[in-house]
């Protein structure tokens, strides 16, 4: 049995990892933060106070990539070697024999210019033959005109064909007699009727056909009257 006293043991003990006796490198002290007073081999990465002198090596680093670089992209480069080969000649010339289809010629058939059977007629709330009756004044010497504008009511864009009824006043004519519409909700197409009665005077009356040749269940009928004075 160990008859040593408690307070002996604990005078023996070491608290230090056996560092008591440990000096750096070079013997320690000096300046350069104990790198043996080699002042050289110490580096820090604290920001300096001043900026770098300009046109020096340290601010070139410094500086770094400026948001200005590449802006211009490569085409800027002066000394950008162009792009040259056979792949790239003539690549921008027209070529003749690119195809340009014909527009179609919407031929009127004056055969259709005829009015419907009565029906009725949510834009007149009542039985009719046309969907609008319109009306307006002419010099009986000089004549007059009015635009009309037809609404258009199909998904596609329609050939339209339009012209007066046989039994209509000879004083009336429109124009354009031909063409195509608009598809729905889009701009109306104008059409401009005009009147010459050549010294006839009274209510002269004429009924216009706006034709739709491949949806003629959605063709528009109109009532003309011209009171020429």
């Amino acid at each position: 049995r160990d008859a040593r006293a408690p307070g002996d043991a604990a005078r023996g003990q070491s608290f230090d990892n056996d560092m008591s006796g440990w000096k750096p490198p070079g013997g320690g002290g000096g300046g350069g933060h104990g790198l043996g007073g080699d002042t050289s081999k110490f580096t820090t990465t604290d920001s300096p106070d001043f900026l770098p002198e300009e046109g020096s090596e340290e601010a070139k680093l410094a500086s770094g990539i400026s948001y200005t670089d590449g802006m211009m992209g490569s085409q800027a480069d002066p000394n950008r070697k162009k792009s040259t080969g056979p792949e790239l000649a003539g690549a921008l010339d027209s070529d003749p024999d690119i195809y340009v289809p014909e527009v179609e010629e919407v031929v009127a058939d004056s055969s259709l210019f005829v009015l419907p059977e009565a029906s009725w007629k949510l834009s007149k709330m009542e039985v009719s033959q046309t969907d609008e009756d319109l009306e307006f004044s002419c010099s009986a010497t000089e004549g007059g005109a009015m635009k009309v504008d037809v609404k258009p009511v199909c998904m596609t864009f329609e050939d339209y064909y339009c012209g007066f009824t046989s039994d209509s006043h000879p004083a009336f004519s429109v124009s354009p007699d031909a063409g195509k519409m608009e598809r729905r909700n889009g701009p109306p197409t104008t059409v401009t009727v005009t009147c010459n009665p050549k010294g006839a005077s009274g209510a002269l009356v004429g009924y216009l056909c706006f034709i739709l040749p491949e949806e003629r269940d959605f063709s528009t009928f109109y009532k003309v009257t011209c009171n020429s004075r």
